[in-house]
């Protein structure tokens, strides 16, 4: 993915866009595009700063140079480094300093250091060849990690990911989303809430005219701790919104050094033919599930499909439903380290009337008691620290289950 300083945009009335490639000049992008691909699938087996050298080598005018780093970041992006695993460049340093230090302190008065002698002894110690302790003392540098595969792409094919990759760049900077979304069929609607929920993106869901919804995203600069991975996870967002529906997305950014806030718009049109790759649960979601399957209950667990609807107040979009014939369905939705924001928005649902039951799972670290939630209410707050207990949620389920009686 590209970032900001990669990244070339227009700036007008408050609002920021990506400058697209022209099409009059796509024979030369696809040129320039074509080179630098050439130079990495004949590059494998090369250290990174030969790559890089090569790379250098393709004649590139000053006024194209932003463009061109774009592409060899995003395909270098698509590039395999690893340092040889054949040999242990610390220890192997550890051992040639080490021999050399005491050979220094053992020479006699006037004698010469042998450089070579040193190397020759060191290397026959570790079973390799001179120049194979040379070329591995520090292998374990950036630059000299070797590439062992590239993924190709065609030119026309990384032309395009450049200009979604400007998009996405946008998105890192964003501190609000909202999109406006008409999805292709219910499970693409599904599919695409588990998404969301699987990067751990904070988000609120409304429903709107025509069967489409409303999403409110959370930006990553509009949180206090650290926000590049969420960042990430807030861009990659965007081609999985590309294949699922019709859409309007309004971002609210601060971009550059004077942190500008600017509005960033973008409309897009279903790509997708199908319901696509069924997303897998986040890993302590999974996790739990495995614990809970141990234990000794009639309560089943599985994927949740539905999403529960309150009208006036929103919908919320569970991991998991508990069952067991004869008992009302049990959901639990894992709010990990959402803000505290959403959790009394949750709260508000169910007070407000929600008649579905759901296990709201949330870090302690949001600083939230179980206690918002009574014994009068459909619903309940699970607090857990570092994992969630299989035990616990079963406990949670049980008196949800016989709340309902």
């Amino acid at each position: 993915m590209l970032t900001a300083d990669l990244v070339r945009v227009r700036v007008r009335s408050g609002q920021i866009q990506p400058i697209r490639l022209h099409k009059k000049s796509m024979e030369r992008w696809t040129e320039i595009a074509s080179s630098y691909g050439e130079l990495l699938s004949d590059g494998v087996g090369q250290s990174r700063a030969e790559i890089k050298e090569a790379l250098s080598g393709v004649s590139v005018e000053t006024f194209e140079q932003r463009v061109a780093d774009g592409l060899r970041k995003l395909l270098l992006d698509r590039c395999d480094f690893q340092a040889p695993g054949e040999v242990d460049p610390p220890a192997l340093r550890a051992d040639l300093f080490g021999h050399a230090a005491k050979v220094r302190r053992e020479l006699e008065p006037g004698a010469r250091f042998e450089r070579d002698a040193v190397l020759s002894a060191v290397a026959e110690q570790a079973g390799l060849s001179v120049a194979e302790l040379e070329g591995g003392l520090y292998a374990d540098l950036k630059e000299a990690q070797r590439l062992l595969a590239f993924e190709p792409v065609t030119a026309q094919r990384l032309l395009e990911i450049y200009d979604s990759s400007q998009e996405q760049a946008i998105l890192l900077k964003a501190t609000r989303v909202v999109i406006q979304a008409h999805f292709r069929e219910p499970g693409a609607a599904r599919l695409f809430f588990r998404q969301l929920k699987f990067r751990r993106l904070l988000f609120r869901l409304e429903s709107i005219e025509g069967g489409g919804y409303r999403i409110e995203v959370d930006g990553p600069s509009s949180l206090f701790q650290s926000s590049t991975r969420y960042g990430l996870q807030l861009a990659l967002m965007l081609p999985a919104l590309r294949e699922a529906a019709n859409f309007s997305l309004e971002a609210e950014v601060i971009w550059g050094k004077p942190r500008k806030s600017l509005i960033f718009g973008l409309e897009g049109k279903a790509r997708g033919a199908g319901p696509g790759t069924p997303v897998r649960l986040p890993d302590e979601v999974e996790q739990l599930v495995a614990r809970f399957r141990k234990l000794d209950t009639p309560w089943k667990v599985r994927t949740a499909t539905k999403v529960l609807h309150l009208p006036g107040l929103g919908l919320c979009v569970p991991d998991l439903v508990f069952t067991q014939p004869g008992e009302p369905r049990i959901y639990l939705e894992v709010m990990g380290y959402w803000s505290r924001d959403a959790v009394w928005k949750r709260v508000e649902l169910v007070q407000g009337g929600m008649d579905a039951r759901v296990i709201f799972a949330l870090s302690s670290r949001l600083r939230v008691s179980e206690e918002v939630l009574g014994e009068e209410d459909a619903s309940a707050l699970y607090v857990y620290k570092g994992s969630m207990a299989a035990r616990a949620v079963l406990e949670k389920v049980e008196a949800l289950a016989a709340g309902a009686g």
